[in-house]
């Protein structure tokens, strides 16, 4: 009933603002407390080197030994639901070595039974993906652990009990720390990163002010923002009949920004659920990006625009070399491109309409920008490249084999 009075509401523009307003609120008063509280626990401890130095005592500690391998040799025992754009995660993957691919979906279970809070459902799904590890670590020794998935799906026991019997380590990947950190109790542990945190060697977390959090809860957090899979988000020889595109699910915050760029005459072609259009993956979504003079990305969270994180879009548009990607200005994206170089980004409505304006009139940059942005991406931002700081970090790759890697970064380099 709350979920349909909820739909109800928003369906009317005026309701609508009236509830993304209170819910603007609410998502901020929620987040703020959340990070002075951790700030106060760990009063800004996060240390690079530092975390580093300990994970690698941690490992040494339950008595892991590692074993350097070149590229090509790794064994990655990965625990990826094939769900929406999971799947761009595998070929990078396999640059490594070889992998064993452990999808719950095609196991018949249900995302919507795991946060939904069904605990027997929860259970079986990790009693099978620990005996299916265990089975293949003993049939070809696995070099470490991948999971990309939250307390919904994955028990902390499970997770210590495949580290205790196996030994290898073991990570954790999460995108969305700033809104799922904690989420709803599902048992007794919580849906989000927040119960998992120590027991894995190893938290990656694309929120950097989240690596304080996960200190403070016993983890050894990693910041590296997401990456992008080349071989699909490229450039495609397409016609250019879009002037500005956006993909992404219609919710939050995301309904009154489009609005405002139409009442404004911005033509900006929408994908993706709630937007009565087609929801556009992989292949597809790269040739909208490259059909689209501009790729329109929006930063926020829910129904902050002010909140922001990291996206994964924010590699894989800049990736496809198409039409030029302008996003929400974000201090941890600006590390990682040159803003007005290689993609574009503004403060508030007012500048993403006068940049839209700009480059709509001058096509020429915005194609030599986007350009930029590709060739940055194939020489940094590729998933292999967090795949082997990973992996050098817990000793699985090693400096000595630098050369070797640069070696394979050219040869992947010429896929331009």
């Amino acid at each position: 009933m709350r979920d349909i009075a909820r739909r109800v509401i928003t369906s009317w523009p005026a309701s609508h603002a009236i509830w993304a307003r209170f819910r603007r609120a609410q998502v901020l008063h929620e987040y703020e407390r959340r990070r002075d509280r951790y700030f106060a626990l760990s009063n800004g401890t996060y240390n690079e080197p530092k975390i580093r130095a300990e994970i690698k005592q941690h490992l040494r500690t339950r008595g892991y030994h590692a074993h350097p391998r070149p590229i090509g040799a790794v064994h990655t025992f990965a625990f990826i639901p094939n769900l929406g754009w999971h799947r761009h995660l595998l070929p990078d993957l396999r640059e490594l070595g070889s992998v064993t691919h452990f999808d719950y979906v095609s196991h018949g279970f249900d995302i919507q039974r795991l946060y939904g809070g069904d605990l027997g459902h929860r259970s079986q799904l990790n009693e099978l993906w620990v005996n299916t590890l265990l089975r293949t670590h003993r049939k070809c020794p696995v070099d470490w652990i991948f999971v990309y998935a939250g307390g919904a799906e994955v028990s902390a026991s499970a997770v210590r009990r495949v580290a205790d019997e196996i030994g290898v380590p073991t990570v954790n990947m999460c995108l969305d720390d700033k809104q799922s950190w904690a989420g709803r109790l599902i048992g007794e542990e919580r849906a989000g990163q927040i119960d998992l945190a120590s027991a894995f060697d190893l938290s990656w977390t694309s929120a950097r002010i989240a690596c304080d959090w996960y200190i403070a809860e016993g983890g050894r957090p990693i910041y590296m923002p997401e990456g992008c899979d080349i071989s699909t988000f490229r450039p495609i020889k397409c016609h250019r009949d879009l002037a500005v595109s956006f993909i992404g699910a219609a919710y939050g915050f995301r309904k009154q920004t489009i609005r405002y760029l139409r009442k404004y005459g911005i033509p900006v072609a929408v994908f993706g659920p709630g937007w009565g259009t087609a929801s556009v993956w992989g292949e597809d979504a790269a040739g909208v990006m490259n059909r689209s003079l501009m790729n329109l990305g929006m930063g926020g969270i829910g129904y902050s625009e002010t909140l922001t994180n990291v996206k994964t879009r924010d590699f894989e548009v800049p990736a496809a070399g198409g039409g030029v990607y302008l996003t929400s200005f974000n201090s941890d994206l600006a590390q990682h491109f040159v803003i007005g170089e290689e993609i574009l980004c503004y403060r508030d409505r007012i500048e993403m309409l006068e940049l839209i304006r700009y480059y709509l009139s001058h096509p020429h940059e915005a194609r030599a920008i986007a350009a930029r942005a590709r060739q940055r991406c194939v020489r940094e931002h590729r998933w292999l490249h967090r795949y082997q700081r990973i992996c050098e970090i817990l000793g699985i790759l090693d400096d000595s084999l630098l050369e070797r890697r640069l070696e394979h970064n050219l040869v992947s380099a010429g896929r331009l």
